[in-house]
Parts: C-alpha cells; structure tokens; sequence
C-alpha cells in the first residue's frame, strides 16, 4: 500500500518518464475545475489539499520504499511531483481571478510545461534541497520547482503572455475549434485510442462533463481526421513487422500451389486469414447491434461499470504468466474469441485494445503477438468504422468546416500521442504491469458512480 500511495497509484511504476505521469492528477483537476467554473478560492483549496496529501505521503512513506529499493531518489515515487505541480497551480489560483475557457486552457498546458522545466533543470538552490533526509529531500526539491513554475506563470500571466496566446490560438468560445482544443483532443484521442482505458468511455465523459457535442458537422469531420492520425501512429510503431508481414504476403506463392497448403505455411497468409475471420466476428454484429449498444452513451453510470469490468480483466490477465502459444498454433477458434472480445468494446467503457489483448493473452498467445495481433486488428476496425461514419454523415461532414490549422493541430497530436502511447502498452504489456491501466479504469470508474451517489 505504501509504493502504492507514494507511486500515485501506479503512476510512477510505468516505465517511461514516471515524473512526468506523476505531475498530470494535478494539472487534470486544475482544467476541470476552471472548465466547470469553480471559484478561484476553490481551485486554491483544491490545490493546497493536494499539496498537504502527496507531501504527506511522500514524507511519511517515501522511507520504506528507499529502504525496499535501496535508492535515495526512487524513480517510482512521484507524490512529490504531483505535490510540486499543485504549488504551481496554487499561485495562479491565489493571486488572479475568474479565468475564461481559454486562459485555463492555456495556463494548465504552460503550467505543467514551466515546472516539468524547473523540475528536471533544478536550478539553484534545488539541487541542494535533495540533501535533506529521506522523504523530505525527494518532497522539498519539487517544491521549490513547484514555486519557480508558479512565480513563471504568474509573470505569463501578469505581462499578457497567457492571453495573448489564448488569442493567437483561437480558445475563445466563439469559435467551433481552436488550436488548443484541436490539440488536447488529439491527445486524448491519440493516448484513449490504445491504451487500454476505452476512448469511447473518455468521450462519454467529455460529452457529459463539457456539455461536448461530438454531432456537430465540425466535430464529425475533426474525429474522422485524428482517427487518421492514430492509424498512423499504428503504421509508424509497427513499420518492421507491417513492411515483414506484407513481405511474406506477396512471397506467399513459395509456400505451396493450394490455398490448404499455402494457409498452413505462410505466416502471413495465416495470419491475414484470422484477421479477417476476427474482423468479421466483430463487424457484421456490430453493424446490426450499433443502435442497442449506442443507448450506453447517453448513461455515464453504465459507462463507470464498465471501467470497472475493464479493470478486473486487465487485472486478470496480468496473473496470466505463461503465454507461450506462437502464431502458428494461433487457430480460427482462438480468432473468433478475439473477434468477439473486440465485439464488446462496441460499449462505451470497455477498451478495445484492452479486450482483444486481454482475450489473446487469456486464450495463452505470447504477449508479444497478443499485442501485435490486436493492432493489426485495429487497422481495418478503425478504418471501416471511420468509413461508415464518413459514409453515413456525410451530409453533415461536407457542410462542417474548421481552421485547416485547428485539423493539422488535432491530427498531428494524435499521431504523436499515439506512438507514445502504444509504447508504453507495449512495454507494459509485455512485462504484465497491465495492473496499472486498471487502476485508472477504476478510479475513474469509482468517481463517476461517487459522483452520482453524491448528488
């Protein structure tokens, strides 16, 4: 419980830049209070009770874990961060008034941005702060980071530098959607669209939270371009075994002079085979299904459940330990179980890259293929379902229109949070940290239903 409090609930275990991950809690909750209007005096309490909490975690705990690891400066524990990024957000939040949308659009992003900045440069006298014993030398250093990003923000605030890029970026409300916008949902969407958290549940969320509406003819043409964006992403950090598979497939004629024989032999071809097969398990039910599935979106409560059920397969997969099975004996039964998996993911909730993984990995494929398979699944999932939409609205898409800038912003964001992003799940993945994921999908799952209880 100690490396799980002073890790901010996984967070600082996963395997690239855990600082990083560590500072975003603080900057999430800072853009939803200044989006659902909370008062600055309590965007300021909010930031204090964020500060004495990881402090106090990060002092009281922070020992045990240098003691297990037999680091001074565990790289896992991030209680500090996340208390450093709520300083910088707390002087924002104590020393200027009401902030429009998109002056808190622009404040969470240079706010993160400034103390990430002081946090890895640690300028004088950070670096002598580490000095202090246990857990307060891991707290103080971020700290003092945490007040050079917030007197930086505050300056950027107080000489015009904040409002000025909110203009030059188009954030105001008055139009359909600015640079900013189009970047932080190309983000969500690029980072929702492969790990395994469901993006469809993060837009019911959105949709919910922001009074967003994705039908309008400017959103439906936005969403068809960052799903190109995180298609190449796939394309991108998949290039060697996508250039090897397509390789084999046009050589597949050496293998043998029947389909039997070919199927048998080929890698690819057996591969493309099942791919198909999975595919069409998922897409001729989902057609016919859409419109009963489709009625979860307008029920955040169902949408939180199925975080939940997401959470318990993820974590039930990662005590699969042996997964041995290769490619070859990969058979048509096993295909359609996945087919199947990815059918659910339909539900606002359920992540698709989460079932159809989770549904190899059970079923006993080596983790490695269980991910490339769900990837090369999502290919054409992703592209007929930009398809039909495309198809479907098209009426509404063509009168849609949005700054060219806006659409390159969004799909370029995609693109590159995607590549991080299906790294990372590679990485976890493939070192059975999939418990991390679940986390999320639970804590995000459990505040909903809170939410609702409450009111």
């Amino acid at each position: 419980m100690k490396r799980l409090l002073t890790s901010c609930f996984g967070l600082g275990r996963l395997p690239v830049a855990p600082g990083t991950y560590g500072s975003v809690p603080a900057a999430v909750i800072f853009d939803l209070l200044g989006y659902l209007g909370a008062s600055p005096v309590t965007m300021a309490t909010v930031m204090a009770a964020i500060i004495l909490a990881a402090g106090f975690i990060c002092v009281k705990f922070a020992p045990s874990v240098i003691a297990a690891t037999g680091k001074n400066d565990p790289g896992e524990v991030v209680a500090d961060e996340l208390a450093g990024q709520a300083v910088t957000f707390l002087f924002v939040a104590a020393f200027i008034g009401e902030f429009t949308t998109g002056q808190i659009c622009i404040t969470t992003a240079l706010g993160f941005l400034l103390f990430r900045l002081f946090d890895i440069s640690k300028p004088w006298p950070i670096r002598k702060l580490e000095k202090f014993p246990a857990g307060w030398g891991i707290l103080a250093d971020d700290l003092l980071a945490g007040v050079y990003g917030g007197i930086a923000l505050l300056l950027c605030y107080k000489t015009g530098v904040i409002t000025y890029i909110s203009e030059l970026c188009a954030c105001g409300e008055d139009l359909p959607l600015g640079v900013v916008q189009a970047v932080i949902l190309g983000i969500v969407q690029g980072a929702t669209e492969f790990l395994p958290v469901s993006s469809s549940g993060h837009l019911v969320l959105f949709e919910n939270l922001f009074k967003f509406d994705p039908e309008t003819p400017a959103m439906l043409l936005f969403d068809l371009c960052v799903h190109v964006g995180t298609v190449a992403a796939i394309f991108i950090v998949f290039r060697k075994s996508i250039s090897n598979f397509v390789k084999n497939l046009l050589s597949s004629g050496k293998y043998g002079k029947n389909l039997t024989e070919i199927y048998q032999r080929s890698p690819s071809v057996h591969i493309l085979v099942l791919a198909i097969l999975a595919t069409a398990v998922t897409g001729v039910p989902g057609i016919l299904l859409e419109k009963y599935f489709s009625a979860a979106r307008g029920n955040l409560k169902v949408v939180a459940f199925m975080w939940l059920i997401t959470g318990t397969l993820l974590l039930i997969t990662d005590r699969r330990k042996k997964t041995r099975m290769g490619l070859r004996r990969f058979g048509a039964v096993a295909a359609i179980i996945v087919g199947l998996a990815q059918l659910t993911a339909i539900m606002p909730g359920i992540s698709r890259s989460g079932a159809t993984i989770c549904a190899a990995i059970l079923i006993g494929l080596h983790r490695r293929w269980a991910v490339e398979f769900s990837f090369l699944l999502a290919i054409p999932a992703i592209l007929v379902a930009t398809l039909v939409q495309a198809i479907r609205d098209f009426s509404e898409i063509s009168s849609g229109s949005l700054p060219v800038v806006s659409v390159l912003a969004g799909t370029i964001a995609a693109a590159v949070t995607g590549i991080f992003a299906l790294k990372l799940l590679i990485r976890a993945s493939r070192s059975a940290n999939l418990k991390y994921f679940a986390f999320y999908c639970y804590i995000l799952g459990a505040a909903v239903l809170l939410f609702y209880l409450l009111r």
